[in-house]
């Protein structure tokens, strides 16, 4: 999560009251990334979806909640589910913000519809390793025949917001491979030029000016790179 996710903007200033962060992920197809995707979303659908409200954490059905999010240009509106996520809890535990949480969704319908329906299967079987990339990999000439359909495109949305207005921050890759390139080869230009501290750090833990230079070697080849604020 540490090389794909990207930092959340940092806390709005002058806070005013609670301050929420609404996470929003959607790739086409798999991303080209294969059976490895669809195995763990599978898992992932095996465990409760981690979330806050109000500054406590709860445990979620995933693949409920459903939201439509506007990703911008060539994604568009998405219907968004719940799904576990690790950045939920490293970007509160970090920030300290009252309300998060995280939502997926991919393309074509089929896979969302596909996502849903197997949640009436035991959770010992879609948590089981194995049986689930048995799974994928089984139905890999599908799911490459699909890729080659709806492309690769990889989008993120991050929405922060207190009583005062909204930042929404969002970022759109023509490929998920690309994408998680960009981010490892970033980040270790950080580490290796030393402004980065040995050890382990969340995202939002990074400090702000290696933070700013992560992105802005990121933002290069981005399809969509906008932040918008809107008073409230």
């Amino acid at each position: 999560p540490t090389t794909y996710h990207l930092p959340p903007p940092p806390s709005i200033p002058g806070t005013a009251g609670e301050e929420n962060v609404e996470l929003s992920f959607f790739t086409a197809g798999t991303g080209n990334a294969g059976a490895t995707i669809v195995s763990a979303t599978f898992l992932l659908l095996a465990q409760k979806a981690l979330t806050y409200a109000k500054g406590t954490a709860e445990e979620r059905e995933p693949w409920t909640d459903e939201r439509s999010v506007d990703f911008g240009e060539g994604v568009g509106e998405r219907t968004v589910r719940l799904l576990d996520n690790p950045d939920v809890y490293t970007t509160q535990a970090a920030l300290g913000v009252d309300g998060l949480a995280s939502r997926f969704s991919t393309a074509p319908p089929v896979w969302n519809r596909l996502f849903g329906a197997a949640k009436i299967l035991p959770d010992a079987l879609l948590g089981n390793d194995e049986a689930m990339m048995s799974l994928s990999l089984f139905s890999l000439p599908i799911i490459r025949a699909v890729d080659a359909l709806v492309g690769a495109t990889n989008a993120m949305r991050v929405d922060a917001s207190n009583d005062q207005q909204t930042v929404t921050f969002r970022v759109t890759h023509n490929d998920l491979e690309d994408c998680v390139g960009l981010g490892t080869a970033a980040f270790a230009c950080e580490l290796l030029a030393g402004t980065i501290p040995p050890g382990v750090l969340f995202p939002p833990e990074l400090e702000a000016d290696a933070r700013g230079r992560i992105l802005e070697r990121v933002k290069r080849d981005a399809l969509v790179w906008e932040i918008q604020t809107r008073q409230r």
